[in-house]
């Protein structure tokens, strides 16, 4: 062949390609431009979509679309509900012949970058229609990269809220009718400098900083984590006509281990190898001024069983912590309190899992604190897992500490001050179940006096509470053992609430052991 020749059908096949790509700037990606946006607009009928742009990879057999942006069609008070922006979305690998015969998608990725969502939309949690999938949809990676989000729901005060987030999906497959929700995501990888959340109620926000999530490790970590009420105390407990704990919780250093968060969206199933908090501050109050709800309290064995998924976690551990209860008496004119801090607890063992019917396994729980600061508490409940009665025992003892440390509770709660005492060492132990707690305590004190307070003004020296003050002396005994006597044993005796928690059942039957310890018993 000639180089004339040769340079002729360079220059044709150059030309050629110059035609196509002009034909494709000009004519094609317009055209594919308004297509998509026309699609758009019509299946989505109560938004407004636009593109910037089209660009057409034919080396990668895929194209760009830059600039989308999404707008409510309604407004109100000349704001639009909602609006969004993507700076582009890039999609590789596109089986044409799949989209033009079998109507199917099949890409090999699809990469989203710098989309920014904000406002609110109707979300009818109860009533909402599932979203089901015209197509049958396959894409091997699904990117997106700077998620920016902030929504709400116009029917509750619920919003969601996501900063710098990163997402990375794994083969992701659709078939044609599956429900399009979280439940289709097998595989992926998160991290987001903060996830934000308002319940629908408004009462409480709730913050995760620094997550991050790996399918490979199967770890999840959280810089910190927060619980936080929108209202103060009083006002928080009023917003209900019955009586509402108000908690307040801060959490730092989670890590959770050997996790699957896709199993857990997609069944609610709970299963890890070791959960650690470096970390956590919490403050719990209750109004007890407000009217009680009646409703009976499960104890945590059936909390753990009747869980609707699977649980399964070797072990829960706080490094350290607080923990401070404040609760508003019915004739008190103010809160009294117990504080716990340099709370080091561990879990072990909580499981629903029906093979423990017939093997033996047990839940355990250890706590060491220092209560109100002072002194040293340490706790063990240990309790077979699918016991009939749900039985358990608690044991527990404290150090020596002085007894007038109590006072913040006791005042408002039992309106008693201690005036003077020590106390030595207490020891304790419990077997309890769903019915009863029974045990033994014992309790070393010396040099107790107390007084008793009026609930209104505080003041201990009207004539009401000086008598008082004098019998209630009389009733509990200044020491233990008393001079020339052996030590008494506390008899620790309490028929449970079913309409209280755990923390109340054991408190209760802790309490009836100083109680006892405290006074003359007639033998039996």
């Amino acid at each position: 062949m000639s180089k004339n020749n040769i340079l002729k059908i360079s220059l044709g096949i150059v030309s050629l390609v110059f035609l196509i790509l002009v034909l494709t700037k000009v004519v094609a990606e317009p055209w594919i431009r308004k297509k998509i946006e026309a699609t758009l607009n019509e299946k989505y009928s109560k938004y407004q979509f636009g593109i910037g742009k089209v660009n057409i990879l034919f080396l990668k057999s895929g194209m760009t679309i830059e600039n989308l942006t999404i707008n409510t069609r309604q407004e109100q008070n000349g704001i639009k509900d909602l609006t969004g922006e993507i700076t582009s979305i890039s999609l590789k690998g596109i089986n044409l012949s799949k989209i033009l015969f079998k109507k199917d998608i099949e890409i090999s990725e699809v990469a989203i970058f710098n989309s920014c969502i904000r406002g609110k939309i109707p979300l009818d949690e109860k009533n909402s229609q599932p979203i089901l999938s015209g197509l049958n949809i396959r894409i091997d990676h699904l990117f997106f990269n700077m998620i920016e989000l902030s929504f709400g729901n116009k029917l509750s005060a619920k919003t969601y809220g996501i900063k710098n987030g990163l997402f990375n999906v794994y083969f992701l497959q659709v078939a044609k009718l599956d429900t399009i929700s979280p439940s289709i995501l097998n595989a992926f990888d998160f991290e987001a400098d903060e996830l934000l959340s308002v319940s629908s109620d408004s009462l409480y926000s709730f913050k995760v900083s620094r997550f991050k999530y790996s399918e490979t490790t199967k770890t999840l970590t959280a810089n910190s984590f927060s619980i936080h009420p929108n209202y103060n105390e009083y006002a928080f407990t009023l917003r209900s006509i019955y009586q509402t704990d108000r908690i307040e919780a801060d959490f730092s250093k989670v890590i959770v281990q050997n996790i699957s968060v896709s199993k857990f969206i997609k069944s609610g199933s709970l299963i890890s190898s070791g959960i650690e908090i470096g970390k956590m501050d919490l403050n719990a109050f209750s109004d007890k001024r407000i009217q009680f709800k009646h409703v009976n309290k499960e104890l945590i064995q059936n909390m753990i069983y009747n869980y609707p998924g699977s649980v399964n976690i070797d072990s829960i551990s706080l490094l350290t912590g607080s923990v401070t209860y404040k609760e508003h008496a019915k004739e008190a004119n103010s809160a009294g309190q117990i504080n716990f801090t340099e709370v080091n607890a561990k879990i072990y063992n909580l499981s629903n899992d029906t093979v423990y019917k017939r093997e033996k396994a047990y839940l355990k729980l250890n706590v060491n604190a220092l209560l109100m600061g002072k002194g040293k508490l340490a706790i063990q409940l240990k309790g077979r897992l699918f016991d009939r009665q749900n039985t358990f025992s608690l044991i527990g003892s404290l150090s020596e500490m002085d007894a007038g440390e109590l006072n913040p509770i006791l005042e408002k709660n039992t309106f008693i001050r201690v005036t003077s005492g020590k106390i030595d060492a207490m020891k304790f132990s419990i077997i309890a179940n769903n019915t009863k707690a029974k045990g033994e305590m014992t309790l070393l004190y010396h040099g107790l006096n107390v007084a008793l307070i009026n609930e209104r003004t505080d003041d201990t020296t009207a004539a009401k509470e000086r008598i008082g003050s004098l019998i209630a002396n009389i009733k509990i005994l200044n020491s233990n053992p008393l001079p020339g006597n052996k030590i008494r044993k506390g008899i620790i005796l309490n028929e449970r609430d079913p309409e209280k928690f755990l923390f109340n059942y054991c408190f209760k039957s802790i309490l009836s052991g100083i109680t006892s310890s405290l006074t003359v018993q007639k033998e039996k």
